[in-house]
């Protein structure tokens, strides 16, 4: 059992089961390129320059690392495939409503989560009246409850009858 250990840990960090981050397979959020994405999502988890594919347990912190971007609604898949394949399947939230804060208008989704301020709110319907300041940022429910029933029904109005 010592020398199976021995070998994983040669193995691990041979350039055969090394690759870079932004070697990673995934389509991007609508607005942004996968490259600058896939920074994001390095950056905000201090995930590392380089993967070890042969980690135990790297789909599951890859899976958390993408869940924690505010633009992911759900994690589908991690999937690592030999030789040095990551491929990886997201749902991505939508705007539905947008919510004006003073001088700035930011979108949120159908659930009133709070999108980055990159979000498009151009064509979405308006909150009406005055929000209150979200409680958290970006990938948080905005913490207001009628936002938050106002972005339901705005989404249930876009999927119609």
């Amino acid at each position: 059992m010592a020398a199976g250990k021995l070998a994983l840990e040669q193995l691990r960090d041979s350039d055969r089961y090394v690759m870079p981050f932004t070697d990673i397979e995934c389509s991007p959020p609508p607005p942004q390129d996968r490259d600058e994405f896939l920074l994001e999502v390095r950056y905000r988890n201090e995930m590392p320059e380089q993967l070890h594919l042969l980690e135990a347990d790297l789909a599951s912190r890859l899976a958390a690392a993408f869940a924690r971007h505010p633009w992911v609604e759900k994690v589908g898949q991690v999937k690592i495939e030999p030789p040095r394949r990551v491929l990886v399947r997201l749902t991505y939230r939508t705007p539905v409503l947008a919510v004006w804060q003073g001088e700035q208008v930011r979108a949120v989704d159908r659930h009133g989560v709070l999108l980055p301020p990159t979000a498009k709110t151009e064509g979405l319907p308006a909150f009406p009246g005055h929000a209150k300041p979200p409680v958290g940022s970006a990938g948080m429910p905005w913490g207001d409850a009628a936002v938050e029933e106002a972005a339901r029904s705005a989404a249930g109005q876009r999927q119609g009858p």
